[in-house]
């Protein structure tokens, strides 16, 4: 689910973080602004990691809170959080299966506009003409879900289900938000490329040096997140077993801090997908409000400032976890947090740190 809203409860916090040289975002004080809105933050409940980077590199990063109590010899101890804690991504899922379709339709191997039956056993029932495009941009009228997250159930029995649902708007019509849809643009890319969803996520990703992303291959037991039961992230997110057919595409992937500012930071600049995919993922394809302010492209949002330029970004939120990305190009600027809480401290987090990149002038300022 992407979110909006922003709540907040107090834990313990453990905070570090490393050094920001000549940062031009703001003014010399940028390393500390970040790290004064950091601990504002933290003081409000946040636990879990945020990394910034500029240009591709790491400017600052903190971790706040314990991801798991270890056994010693003779006590507990709690390990901080780190850039190689898993978090379950949620809905970030979303940008990755985007990214992954935006660069089969750059190479020609799917037809934005071409029927969902050309690529699925779906033909007859109302979501034959369908369009991947429509899937991507949340346009085709779907339903939002059709299961839990935790149920076993194949993707294959996901697509029969879909196929036997009625649509709830005139496809291309409006924005209404769906998690189905993204389910069958991964199994449209399996399709295509021959792959499990998750082997193409990991292939595609590891070339950016995120290795620790996926599903169940990628997922360590030993790096996730625990609850206070020591549950991780295929107990909490998955229902404890390998994730089913309704979370694949579009939610429930797996990663880290570090993963995600690699396989960013590559997309930002052209070299995990195509130039020519990134562009269509960040196209402002449909509107999403209404307003003319917030767009969809795929597995983005997509949204123009009047002071930032363009702003693409996207969240995710669910009963244990919340993370949000949000890159601002024009000043060569990524926010990544990730956060082991339900919605939304890592919404508010990556606010409180663009914020303190980027101070909002006061009423009367004369702008330089």
């Amino acid at each position: 689910m992407k979110l909006q809203t922003y709540t907040r409860r107090v834990l313990a916090a453990c905070i570090f973080s490393i050094g920001l040289s000549a940062p031009s975002f703001a003014d010399e004080n940028a390393r500390d602004q970040l790290a004064d809105a950091f601990e504002a933050e933290v003081a409000d409940g946040f636990t879990g990691y945020v990394i910034v980077l500029r240009d591709g590199e790491v400017v600052y990063e903190n971790g706040a809170g314990v991801a798991r109590e270890e056994a010693g010899a003779d006590h507990q101890f709690g390990l901080a959080f780190s850039r190689d804690t898993q978090f379950d991504i949620v809905s970030i899922t979303k940008t990755v299966t985007g990214a992954l379709a935006a660069e089969q339709i750059a190479a020609g191997n799917i037809d934005p506009h071409a029927p969902l039956e050309t690529y699925l056993d779906v033909a007859g029932s109302p979501i034959a003409q369908l369009t991947t495009h429509q899937l991507l941009t949340h346009s085709a009228g779907l339903v939002d879900i059709l299961g839990e997250d935790h149920e076993v159930v194949s993707l294959d029995e996901i697509i029969e289900r879909a196929a036997n649902t009625d649509l709830l708007l005139e496809p291309g019509s409006r924005y209404r938000y769906s998690n189905l849809g993204y389910t069958l643009v991964a199994a449209v890319l399996e399709q295509v490329t021959g792959v499990s969803y998750e082997t193409l996520v990991m292939q595609t990703l590891s070339a950016s040096g995120a290795t620790s992303t996926g599903y169940a291959q990628a997922y360590d037991p030993d790096r996730t997140v625990l609850s206070e039961e020591d549950e991780g992230v295929i107990d909490l997110a998955w229902g404890g077993h390998a994730p089913g057919g309704n979370l694949i595409g579009n939610g429930g992937l797996v990663s880290t801090a570090g993963d995600m500012a690699a396989w960013l930071s590559a997309y930002s600049r052209g070299a995990l997908v195509s130039q020519r995919a990134r562009e269509l993922a960040q196209t402002p394809h449909i509107d999403e409000t209404g307003e003319g302010y917030s767009y969809h492209g795929y597995g983005m949002v997509v949204e123009q400032d009047d002071r930032l330029g363009s702003i693409y970004w996207h969240n995710g939120g669910s009963r244990h976890f919340n993370a949000h990305w949000r890159e601002i190009p024009e000043h060569d600027v990524l926010i990544i947090a990730l956060a082991n809480q339900r919605p939304a401290p890592a919404d508010a987090m990556v606010m409180a740190l663009q914020r303190a990149l980027f101070p909002v002038p006061k009423a009367g300022a004369i702008a330089d």
